[in-house]
C-alpha cells in the first residue's frame, strides 16, 4: 500500500526503502524521493501517515528572487517537481503555490512597484509537461492562470527560462528555445519581441534568454543570451527602454564567455536605474549605464584543466541585496565563482572594487545553483545547494 494521507500529500515516488522498528511494529518508515512519510499506528484499519522531513530537503531550486523591503512575502521559489511557492515565513513550510499539482517551476518576478503583483512560470508534468504560467494581485493568496500562453512555452518547457514583470498586469516571458513574448493584459494575449531566434547547439540542449526588468525605470528590460554551452555562441546582451516590447544588442557587451543558461546570471541593483551585473560562467560583468558600457571585473575566473571547459566555472550567479551600513554602494553584491583559485560565496560592499569569502570550506552545500539576496536584511542570502532545497544565511 503507498502511504497517502489527505492533508500531507502523496509519499509516491522514488521508493527507496521501507524500514519497520524492530522494537515496534507499529513504527514504519517509508523513504521515497521527497523525503520520509512515517506512520506510528501501522496495524490500525486506517493507519496515518505524516511525512517527517523537518531537517531534510531533496528540492531541486531552478530560481529564487526576492521582494522589495516591506513586502508581506520574503521570497520566490522556483523548484522541479513541486511547483513554484510564495515563502511568508522562512521556518515553516510555505502554503502559497499557484499549482498545487505535480508541476516543475522555472521562474517567478514581482512588479517592484507593487510587489503584490507576481508572475510564475513552469511546465505540468501531471499534463505531460505542457507549459502554465500564473499570476497573483494579492501577494499569492489567490491565483489566476494566463488566459493563453506565449509562442513556444508549451511545445518547449524547458527549464532555460525566465520572465521579468515591468508593472501589474504586463511581463516578458522567454520560454526555452523560443522568442520572448510580451503581454500588457495579464496574458490575455502575447506578442513577440524582435529578440533573435536562438540557434540550437546540439539536441536535447535547451537554451533561452535572461531576463530582468530595471527596478527604478520599469520601461527598461534587458536580455542576455548566454551561448547555450561552451560550445555554443559567443554570449550577448540586449537592452528595451519600451518595457520589453523591442530590444536591441549591447555593442558594448563584447568578449562574453559562451556557457549554459544555468552556469550564468544576469541581475539589476533594485536601486538605481541603468546598473546591471551580469555573470557569464567565467567572469563577472558590471554596466552602470543601461549596457551602453561594461567593465570586466578582474577578480573572478574559472579553473581551467585540460579540458576546453573549466574545471571549476569562475562566476556563476549574482545577487544584490541590502546595503551595509554607511557602504559606499547602494546594494551588497554576492557572487558564486572562484578568487585566486577558491571557489566559494563572495560579498563586495564597495561596488566590487574589493572581495571577501562569505562562505568557507565546511559550507559549501555540494555546489550551488542559484541566488537570490534579501532587501531587508544585510547579509542574508538565499541559495540552492544543488538538490538539497533552499538554504539561508543570517
Amino acid at each position: 500500500m503507498m502511504p497517502h494521507e489527505p492533508g500531507v500529500g502523496s509519499f509516491s515516488g522514488w521508493v527507496d526503502d521501507i524500514e519497520i522498528d524492530p522494537s515496534d511494529r507499529d513504527h514504519i518508515l517509508h523513504i521515497h524521493g521527497g523525503g520520509i512519510a512515517e506512520t506510528r499506528n501501522a496495524s490500525s484499519a486506517t493507519p496515518s501517515w505524516a511525512g517527517n522531513v523537518t531537517g531534510l530537503e531533496e528540492t531541486a531550486t531552478a530560481f529564487l528572487a526576492t521582494p522589495p523591503a516591506g513586502t508581506p512575502y520574503v521570497l520566490l521559489n522556483s523548484s522541479g517537481d513541486i511547483g513554484n511557492w510564495v515563502h511568508t515565513d522562512l521556518t515553516t513550510t510555505p502554503t502559497r503555490a499557484p499549482d498545487k499539482q505535480w508541476s516543475n517551476g522555472f521562474a517567478a518576478d514581482t512588479a517592484w512597484s507593487d510587489a503584490l503583483y507576481i508572475a510564475t512560470i513552469g511546465a505540468a508534468n501531471w499534463n505531460n509537461g505542457v507549459g502554465e504560467g500564473f499570476w497573483s494581485g494579492d501577494g499569492g493568496q489567490s491565483w489566476m492562470a494566463f488566459a493563453t500562453l506565449p509562442s513556444g512555452a508549451a511545445t518547449s518547457p524547458g527549464g532555460e527560462a525566465s520572465i521579468a514583470v515591468t508593472a501589474r498586469n504586463n511581463a516578458v516571458w522567454a520560454p526555452a528555445n523560443a522568442v520572448p513574448s510580451y503581454s500588457t493584459n495579464n496574458g490575455a494575449t502575447w506578442v513577440a519581441t524582435n529578440l533573435p531566434t536562438l540557434p540550437s547547439i546540439g539536441t536535447g540542449i535547451g537554451r533561452g534568454y535572461h531576463l530582468a526588468a530595471d527596478r527604478k525605470n520599469p520601461n527598461k528590460v534587458y536580455a542576455y543570451d548566454s551561448g547555450g554551452h561552451w560550445w555554443g555562441t559567443a554570449g550577448k546582451v540586449y537592452v528595451s527602454t519600451d518595457a520589453g516590447h523591442t530590444f536591441t544588442l549591447s555593442a558594448a557587451a563584447t568578449g562574453l564567455t559562451p556557457n549554459h543558461f544555468g552556469t550564468s546570471s544576469l541581475v539589476v541593483n533594485p536601486n538605481v536605474e541603468g546598473d546591471v551585473w551580469l555573470s557569464d560562467g567565467t567572469a563577472l560583468y558590471h554596466s552602470t549605464d543601461s549596457g551602453v558600457t561594461w567593465t570586466k571585473l578582474s577578480a573572478f575566473a574559472s579553473i581551467m584543466g585540460a579540458n576546453p571547459w573549466p574545471d571549476v566555472y569562475g562566476a556563476t550567479a549574482v545577487a544584490l541585496g541590502k546595503a551595509k551600513a554607511g557602504a559606499t554602494y547602494s546594494a551588497a553584491v554576492y557572487v558564486v565563482g572562484v578568487v585566486n583559485g577558491v571557489w566559494g560565496v563572495y560579498r563586495s560592499d564597495d561596488g566590487g572594487a574589493t572581495w571577501a569569502r562569505f562562505n568557507d570550506d565546511a559550507h559549501q552545500f555540494g555546489g550551488i545553483g542559484v541566488m537570490a539576496a534579501d532587501q531587508n536584511q544585510y547579509g542574508r542570502i538565499y541559495l540552492s545547494g544543488n538538490g538539497r532545497g533552499v538554504l539561508y544565511s543570517n
